[in-house]
């Protein structure tokens, strides 16, 4: 059932070009109009769009080249208000949309590729309601490349990639120059320069028809050079721009690298000292400040992307935990450990007191009932051992060597029998080795 009416659509579009070529431009101008009522009933929204660009271009060329034909068709007040308002509907997308083009390229640049992603679809949805094809597949190729870029991040498998950045609004400024000097180039020398029958150029044609034919075929071959030659120059120009223009870009890019790249370079020197740091921690065993310290650093390779350096120092840093765990088991062992030799050694020193203290009390009981000879004796142990204690510490060892012979003596005079003096007497002997050798 559409098909008609796309026939029909066609045929007015063909209608409007055959026109265009006698400069009747309003008839032109109808032709197409009755062309977008049909492709806007079919629902053909990309071909509405470029019939308006062309009747937007066509009343472009009105202004600048007006028509010496003068038909009898008065174009609609409302449907000249609706081509206004669909060219300013272009022109405001477009420019819209080259705004947001530079602030997602911006924020690309800066790894926010969340935000970038956001305002290339929002770019993308202006470029496309308006036919624009080239800037719409590129922005379609730039989100591809950020979603691809960030789907290797998540696996682990790009994280030293970065993500390709075009600036699509240089390219595209770059593709409508290409554009002008290819229809430039295809467009004949005759019909790039229209000449009106009011101009002086045929005032000079009519003169030149004065001299012979062969000086007027020279006149015009040379005529026909100088314009090649000027359109040539103005291709060359456009080059020359687009290769300027270009220069800059890749200077652009190289500056942002080098400035991102020195970034980098700042953060991994601070990274690595935190990490030195936390090293010397370890060894010293402030486990709480390497704990820190190995965080810092974390944070820091998290906003470079290092992911595979993040996850090597979290593993550390649950090692860290552990050899702070075993620290501490062993300083409670070792405290343990501590106590007990504490406890065994006060055990002995009581035990070895108590011993003592029984066999001073067996002593003593065994005084108590010593005949009175045999106390005599030990009270005049007791006081020789007193004199040759102040005697030694005046240095006079041959006195005090006398006095323990004494003390020996009378050790070896008390019988066994009646008291038990073995342990005094092996003492008595070793303390006289000792002088005997300081003398």
């Amino acid at each position: 059932m559409n098909d008609p009416l796309i026939k029909e659509a066609e045929k007015l579009e063909e209608r409007s070009k055959s026109q265009l070529k006698l400069n009747n431009y309003d008839s032109a101008i109808t032709s197409l109009l009755g062309a977008k009522e049909l492709y806007a009933k079919l629902g053909l929204t990309g071909q509405v769009g470029i019939v308006i660009k062309e009747i937007v271009r066509i009343k472009n060329l009105k202004r600048t080249y007006p028509s010496r034909v003068t038909p009898l068709v008065v174009l609609e007040e409302k449907e000249v208000s609706e081509i206004k308002e669909d060219s300013e509907i272009i022109e405001y997308s477009e420019k819209n949309g080259y705004t947001i083009l530079d602030k997602a390229r911006e924020l690309t640049l800066e790894e926010m590729y969340d935000d970038a992603l956001k305002l290339f679809d929002q770019a993308y949805t202006l470029f496309n309601k308006i036919n624009y094809d080239f800037e719409s597949k590129q922005i379609l190729w730039q989100i591809n490349e950020i979603k691809e870029h960030l789907r290797l991040k998540q696996t682990g498998k790009g994280i030293k990639n970065k993500v390709s950045i075009k600036d699509i609004v240089t390219l595209a400024s770059a593709e409508r120059r290409r554009n002008k000097l290819q229809k430039q180039i295809e467009t004949p020398v005759s019909s790039r320069t229209k000449i009106t029958p009011t101009s002086p150029q045929v005032k000079k044609e009519s003169m030149e028809s004065k001299y012979p034919k062969l000086f007027q075929q020279q006149i015009k071959e040379q005529k026909k050079k100088q314009e090649e030659k000027q359109f040539q120059g103005n291709i060359l120009k456009e080059h020359d721009s687009l290769r300027k223009q270009q220069v800059e870009e890749r200077r652009e890019r190289v500056r942002l690298i080098q400035e991102k790249k020195k970034r980098e370079e700042t953060l991994l020197k601070e990274a690595e000292d935190l990490l030195a740091d936390g090293n010397k921690a370890l060894v010293n065993k402030d486990y709480d400040n390497a704990t820190s310290l190995y965080q810092q650093a974390i944070k820091i390779f998290n906003q470079m992307g290092w992911l595979d350096q993040t996850r090597t120092l979290q593993k550390e840093l649950r090692n860290i935990e552990l050899y702070k765990k075993e620290e501490l088991r062993k300083n409670e062992q070792k405290i343990l450990m501590k106590n007990k030799n504490d406890y065994e050694f006060q055990k002995r020193v009581d035990s070895i007191t108590s011993e003592k203290q029984r066999f001073e009390q067996k002593k003593m009981q065994q005084r108590v009932v010593l005949p009175p000879l045999i106390k005599s004796k030990l009270e005049k142990i007791h006081l020789a051992k007193i004199k040759a204690e102040k005697e030694e510490n005046m240095g006079k060892f041959e006195r005090v060597i006398s006095r323990f012979q004494f003390i020996l003596e009378e050790y070896k005079s008390i019988p066994n029998d009646v008291i038990d003096l073995s342990s005094e007497i092996s003492a008595t002997e070793q303390k006289l080795m000792e002088l005997k050798e300081k003398k």
